[in-house]
């Protein structure tokens, strides 16, 4: 199932309308399988902005599609992304809604990829803890209507507002780790946990988008959650690097892997995590946004190294990224961040954007996919 994406940069304006069909028509439409928004635009909500995102592709395509909204404000001056992911063999995508969540199967006899666009919290006011719980449920009504489990999940994404903030004295990343926890405890996770990224967004609102994957073939290897030996697999970290003041407090390790690998019939996928300038289960001793990253990019270097590949029962696959998003907490260091990056990935298509990181000490963050 090859990748492919399209990405541009667009202002919400009266030309939007016009700006995103035109986008659309720049693609073959009929694969179009999701699409992404990333940005803030101050004058209105968050549910308001999404909608007017929605409506609008709706009008642009004739259908609906997965949509995701990442309320983070893009660096350098601010504004929408928009990426466009579509994948081959466009007539097996088919497209559901379940509580106005949209999402999409691909699937044929011996293979089945679902894709849940972003599925916010109906009420951002509400404790982490309460928000992560209802939109775990409703993530796990669509898994189980459409016959996947939660250990089907190869990757998702976790948007937490002021993460690294606490609420009557719990931490924010911690709540919604203890309530990953308890949503992911139901099963075995035989393939490791998903691929995954926790970052902070602008606001309060708990977000979260995943895909999941299966094979009809349950004795031949098709998913490969691949470590890293430089740093110190997060589902096992020790308390001492887990933050949370409340005595009741869980204190649940980030159940995640540093990447998957997904070998389907038409090629490879290789999703890599949020990934920092993280070494062992410490964060490096930097307080420069330059160094971070240049440790951060070596982190994801060697983890899809074939050397590493090979030591997680993978086949050394020749791995091409297609995209990477780079997370800033300050956006004054976007200017060294930006050079280190593009001397690293000359011609990468990279969406930079403001957002607080899960450690309070952590500068920047990277994600990516890459497919073989």
């Amino acid at each position: 199932m090859g990748l492919k994406l399209y990405s541009s940069r667009l202002e919400i304006d009266e030309g939007t309308a016009d700006f995103i069909k035109q986008q659309i028509d720049s693609v073959p439409s009929n694969a179009i399988c999701g699409v992404v928004f990333c940005g803030v635009i101050e004058t209105m909500e968050y549910g308001q902005l999404l909608s007017l995102l929605k409506d609008t592709l709706y009008q642009a395509l004739g259908r609906r599609v997965p949509v995701t909204l990442i309320p983070q404000h893009l660096l350098p001056q601010g504004g929408l992304s928009m990426d466009i992911y579509t994948l081959d063999e466009a007539s097996e995508i088919e497209f559901s809604e379940q509580n106005d969540v949209c999402y999409g199967i691909i699937s044929n006899s011996e293979e089945s990829l679902l894709f849940v666009e972003g599925i916010p919290a109906s009420d951002f006011t509400q404790s982490v803890r309460t928000q992560s719980s209802e939109v775990f449920g409703r993530l796990e009504n669509i898994l189980t209507a459409n016959g996947f489990a939660a250990n089907d999940i190869v990757r998702q994404w976790n948007y937490i507002g002021n993460i690294v903030g606490f609420r009557a004295g719990k931490q924010n990343y911690q709540e919604f780790n203890d309530a990953r926890s308890l949503f992911y405890g139901g099963v075995k996770w035989h393939n490791g946990y998903p691929a995954a990224t926790g970052i902070g967004v602008w606001g309060e609102g708990i977000i979260i988008g995943a895909i999941a994957f299966k094979s009809a073939d349950k004795l031949s290897k098709a998913i490969y959650p691949i470590d890293n030996p430089l740093q110190v697999a997060a589902h096992i970290y020790s308390k001492s690097v887990l933050i949370d003041d409340a005595a009741e407090a869980m204190k649940s390790t980030p159940k995640f892997e540093r990447a998957k690998i997904i070998k389907t019939q038409r090629g490879v996928c290789c999703f890599v995590s949020g990934t920092a300038a993280i070494r062992g289960e410490q964060s490096v001793d930097s307080t420069s946004a330059k160094e971070q990253t240049i440790k951060t990019i070596e982190n994801i270097d060697y983890l899809i190294s074939k050397e590493n590949l090979i030591r997680y029962g993978c086949e050394p696959y020749n791995l091409q990224y297609t995209q990477l998003q780079v997370f800033i907490k300050n956006k004054e260091d976007y200017n060294e961040v930006k050079a280190v990056v593009e001397s690293v990935f000359p011609g990468l298509q990279v969406v930079y954007s403001v957002a607080d990181v899960c450690r309070s000490e952590l500068l920047v963050e990277i994600e990516g996919i890459l497919i073989s």
